[in-house]
């Protein structure tokens, strides 16, 4: 009976090393990659929160600030009252690296925290979000249509 021999057996795990090392590569995604999903995500929730909005004839509002976010819905009573339990629009935490920059609503720079609201009609007011990541930028832009896009670029 034959067994490995040592070089053979340090081949295996150089090998072995190798595909461990491009595998956690591949897997543990950049700043970029998560700034541009995230942005993605936020603009998604935006624009779906906006239709919806349309669709029921209830206002809807956004706020973020440092890394976190969440959609505001009008009680009966005419308050603002968080969204807690939605499937879609609960509240929100952003990654580490990522957070909330400059928030602009009606060419109006607003202060964080403030409410972007998803008008029901279409008289909604354009909106720019800014995210932040490691000398990335990305800006959530709605124009007050119901169309929300992303826009990526670099920190000035």
């Amino acid at each position: 009976m034959r067994g490995f021999t040592l070089l053979e057996m340090m081949v295996a795990l150089v090998v072995a090393s190798i595909m461990l090392a491009v595998a956690t590569l591949n897997l543990m995604p950049n700043t970029e990659t998560v700034l541009r999903e995230e942005s993605q995500r936020l603009a998604f929730l935006m624009e779906n929160g906006g239709m919806s909005s349309q669709a029921g004839g209830q206002p809807l509002a956004w706020s973020g600030t440092g890394n976190s976010y969440r959609f505001w819905t009008r009680s009966k009573e005419g308050a603002w009252v968080r969204i807690e339990r939605d499937n879609l629009l609960h509240p929100r935490t952003l990654p580490e690296e990522i957070r909330i920059g400059k928030v602009s609503f009606d060419g109006r720079s607003i202060e964080p925290g403030s409410l972007i609201v998803l008008s029901p009609d279409l008289s909604a007011k354009d909106f720019r979000v800014t995210l932040l990541g490691n000398g990335l930028v990305s800006d959530v832009v709605g124009n007050g249509l119901g169309k929300v896009e992303v826009k990526t670029g670099m920190a000035p």
